[in-house]
């Protein structure tokens, strides 16, 4: 039996005092009171802990039924006196640790399914869990340990490293290699052709994309999700990295360890992302750009040009955050500008008529 990465809620209770353990924190109140799951506080009730991090949340706590809070050491004092809680430092990695507990892994039995189809000389290692009409091409290999989900496709000579699980209607492309403890949400395509044409006689005439699609270990694939091979050399996701639903990386793109790209942002070709990047949502880079270290490009953002190490940019075409900020509190002011110069075009016109 090999364990099963979705969470299933458990029916086994934990004490105020259990969970302080667990978390690292300090309980307050009934250290005997047993809940049975983690709820955030505008929806817990009276069997929950209610989870309390930002100060947006605390205005429900007056009508929260929990029975009691995980709270940050911040937000604690939004909370009635006699109310019962674990208070902890930094609330989310506490969070991670008791959702874990409550929500354990099912176990789940290792095989291939009847109406899966391999081809020749595919490796599949041990507890490896192959589901219903899966496809792996010819000298597919599967490491130990990993699932691939229902409607799969696995392409000639594609590697899937250990520990991976692919959710279903994933496709991998021709040659495409994940590394250990890779997830891939369903409807992701990996390795699928770059978007590359060169103009002959008047008509675009595809070039041949023959690089290869490199993802390393521990890396998150959302749904929906498309990253091309390379057109000549490849395209490498590094170790850590995580990409939210419905991101494009388009060929060649390098992104670097523990980076993260938020929905629907966009990767033109050739960019180079650099270690622990952050992209908000709806932004994007165009081709060719040498994405710094530790650089965060803000929601809606378009980056036009190359971006030092820790630059935050903001806008379209990017400029640097504060400069962005500054004009966009001009542009804001606007309206008043516009009344003021129509008055005083009025008085100049009155003075000139008399």
């Amino acid at each position: 039996m090999t364990e099963n990465p979705n969470p299933t809620p458990s029916s086994a209770a934990l004490t105020v005092a259990a969970i302080a353990d667990l978390v690292g924190g300090r309980w307050k109140g009934d250290a005997n009171l047993e809940v049975l799951a983690l709820e955030p506080v505008d929806e817990a009730g009276p069997r929950d802990m209610a989870f309390l991090a930002a100060r947006r949340y605390a205005q429900h706590v007056p009508d929260c039924a929990a029975a009691a809070y995980l709270v940050s050491e911040e937000m604690e004092k939004h909370l009635p006196e006699d109310a019962t809680r674990v208070v902890v430092s930094d609330p989310y990695p506490a969070m991670r640790t008791l959702l874990q507990v409550l929500h354990p892994p099912t176990a789940w039995t290792a095989g291939v399914h009847p109406t899966a189809i391999l081809g020749s000389d595919v490796g599949v290692g041990v507890g490896v869990e192959i589901g219903p009409y899966a496809v792996l091409g010819d000298g597919v290999c599967v490491g130990d340990g990993s699932r691939i989900g229902a409607h799969c496709v696995i392409s000639r000579g594609s590697v899937i490293g250990a520990g991976c699980r692919l959710y279903p209607h994933v496709v991998l492309y021709e040659e495409t290699t994940l590394g250990d403890r890779v997830i891939v949400h369903a409807g992701a395509r990996l390795g699928s052709d770059g978007f590359g044409y060169t103009l002959i006689d008047g008509e675009h005439m595809k070039m041949p994309q023959v690089g290869r699609c490199i993802i390393d270990d521990d890396v998150e694939i959302g749904a929906n999700s498309t990253i091309d091979r390379g057109s000549l050399g490849d395209t490498r996701i590094g170790h850590g990295v995580k990409l939210d639903n419905l991101v494009h990386v388009a060929h060649n793109v390098h992104i670097g360890a523990r980076s993260l790209l938020a929905a629907l942002v966009g990767i033109a070709g050739s960019t180079r992302i650099g270690r622990g990047v952050w992209f908000g949502g709806q932004s994007g880079a165009i081709n060719q750009l040498e994405i710094g270290d530790g650089a965060q490009v803000t929601v809606q953002t378009g980056v036009t040009r190359d971006l030092a190490p820790g630059e935050t940019v903001s806008g379209i075409p990017s400029r640097p955050h504060r400069e962005y900020l500054r004009t966009q509190a001009q542009i804001s002011r606007l309206p008043k500008l516009v009344e003021r110069v129509q008055r005083l075009e009025l008085d100049r016109s009155h003075d000139s008529d008399g």
